[in-house]
């Protein structure tokens, strides 16, 4: 059986109830093709400078096939290739897959430019950091000055460049990353329509490298995508609730979700701005924890923390019911075995951990987007004012704009009608009733996770994919996901460890434990058959 990642940012009931929610992709076909709006352009490649040639391109694919980055940057160092061979290897690889796969919405006309800066910089003994010259690219609600733009994947904002780069960008550049390129993402962050994760109106629908009828999930879905088919080293994604964990697990990858306000928020898209973060996605818990210290807040060395010995006699508090019970999204007793083997060859101490207690969260994901997504695009002069201005834009042009429909939009056009009226709130209220909202959902969900961290005397809980991503992400708690491999059918999944606020550092110290006592991801079949 496949496994269900949930939608994360809605009940399951919920999009069970939308209009359309039943269409769904028939197991074995291929997503129907949508023209992207705007093809990727390699313009900027030149005869002066080539892209490797194959012997050189299958010499690369050796020297990063399994390397954290750590050793590719040793590799730079070592002068065994040049950051310009390697950015060059990488738009190699996006312009033969990414026509299939669309993980990708555009390409950074000035990457090698970039690259070709740290290659100066390594010759003059002034190399930057860890990722000083290394690619990486940012999903397209992340703010990128032109000559990028930051569509959200929707066609209201394909000719949009905000007047600076987003903090985190500024922070990447600064360490000297070379950003090859937005990639795509399920439209407006997962709240356009369900049909399915991983479409919107730019690229068109994101394409699992371990199978084409396999789930992408969202939003976060060309980040997954581009890292587990190797068209990036790096990537930087964001999550509401469950957009980098689950679009990783499913892709077979790691991702983080870091504590609330440890990495900058501006300059991004927002959704929730109570409760949005970006966060690494990579194929290693090392490369998480080298891009974490490039973005956050603060000056962690979170690599230096690692050790294969720290689940060691930690108590961890495994939310079985949910993952394996009635009400779960599909029967996932192989995947609970898989952590279970993982768990006890980490030795860590396991127990059965419930929580108590649900989130509505519904309300407060309408009010974001009627508030802070419908302000971003009012802000950047698009001819909208509401969700219900934005509903009748698309509609104007469906068969451009909302190929795959909106019912999300008219699902939160309508509930906010009705939240106006029953609560007697105007237009010009919604701004406090949004932050009286949010702040009390995260309030409930951090309560219910402190209860059970202290009432079952456990140092971290452990999910299945972004089944809890509800608690966590709405609490403001930090969580990542680790390959748990593959199951009898080549379906990708992964462990997801929650963390208490702040111990970022200690939830990626578990991890790699886990991680290494593992060794579980597998690099999709097709990846290096080019």
């Amino acid at each position: 059986m496949n496994p269900t990642y949930r939608p994360g940012l809605l009940l399951v009931m919920t999009l069970l109830s939308l209009p359309g929610a039943g269409m769904t992709q028939e197991p074995g076909q291929q997503p129907p093709a949508i023209p992207r709006l705007r093809e990727l352009s390699f313009a900027f490649l030149t005869n002066e400078h080539p892209l490797p040639e194959e012997k050189r391109t299958a010499q690369i694919t050796a020297l990063i096939k399994e390397a954290t980055v750590l050793q590719v940057q040793a590799a730079l160092t070592a002068g065994t290739v040049t950051s310009e061979e390697l950015t060059g290897y990488f738009l190699k690889r996006i312009r033969r897959h990414d026509g299939l796969l669309r993980s990708y919405l555009e390409v950074n006309p000035r990457c090698l430019e970039e690259a070709r800066a740290a290659d100066r910089r390594r010759k003059e003994g002034k190399v930057l950091g860890p990722l000083d010259g290394i690619p990486l690219n940012l999903k397209d609600n992340i703010g990128t000055a032109a000559p990028m733009h930051t569509t959200v994947g929707t066609e209201i904002l394909l000719q949009h460049a905000p007047p600076r780069d987003a903090t985190l960008v500024k922070q990447l550049r600064e360490a000297g990353a070379v950003i090859l390129g937005k990639a795509s993402l399920s439209e407006l962050a997962g709240v356009l329509t369900t049909q399915p994760a991983g479409y919107n109106a730019v690229s068109g629908i994101g394409v699992n490298p371990h199978g084409s009828q396999l789930p992408v999930a969202g939003s976060s879905s060309g980040s997954g995508i581009s890292v587990s088919a190797c068209l990036t080293l790096l990537s930087v994604g964001t999550e509401t609730s469950g957009s980098l964990i689950a679009p990783a697990a499913a892709n077979g990858v790691v991702a983080m979700k870091p504590s609330l306000g440890l990495v900058s928020g501006e300059g991004i898209v927002p959704l929730i701005r109570y409760q949005d973060s970006a966060g690494p996605v990579t194929r290693s818990v090392t490369d998480a924890a080298v891009l974490l210290a490039a973005i956050d807040t603060g000056e962690a060395d979170y690599a230096a923390g690692l050790d294969t010995g720290a689940l060691a006699g930690v108590a961890v508090g495994v939310l079985r019911q949910d993952i394996t019970g009635p009400e779960s999204p599909g029967r996932q007793a192989d995947w609970l075995a898989l952590m279970d083997e993982g768990l006890g060859k980490a030795k860590a101490v396991s127990c059965p951990v419930t929580l108590e207690g649900k989130i509505e969260l519904l309300p407060v994901i309408f009010l974001g987007l009627s508030h802070d997504t419908i302000g971003y695009l009012k802000e950047t002069g698009a001819p909208i004012k509401t969700l219900a201005d934005l509903q009748a834009y698309h509609a104007a042009k469906p068969e451009i704009r909302i190929p795959r429909g909106q019912n999300m939009i008219e699902f939160g056009s309508r509930l906010m009608e009705a939240f106006y009226k029953e609560e007697g709130i105007k237009q010009d209220g919604l701004a406090k009733a949004y932050e009286v909202l949010a702040l009390q959902a995260r309030e409930s969900a951090a309560a219910i996770l402190a209860k059970a961290f202290a009432g079952n005397a456990v140092q971290v809980l452990v999910s299945l994919a972004n089944t809890h991503s509800e608690y966590y992400a709405t609490a403001g708690y930090p969580a990542i996901t680790v390959p748990l491999g593959l199951n009898k059918d080549g379906v990708p999944n992964g462990i997801t460890f929650i963390g208490q606020r702040g111990g970022d550092a200690k939830l990626l110290a578990y991890a790699f434990a886990f991680e290494q006592a593992t060794r579980s991801r597998v690099t999709p079949a097709q990846v290096w058959k080019d």
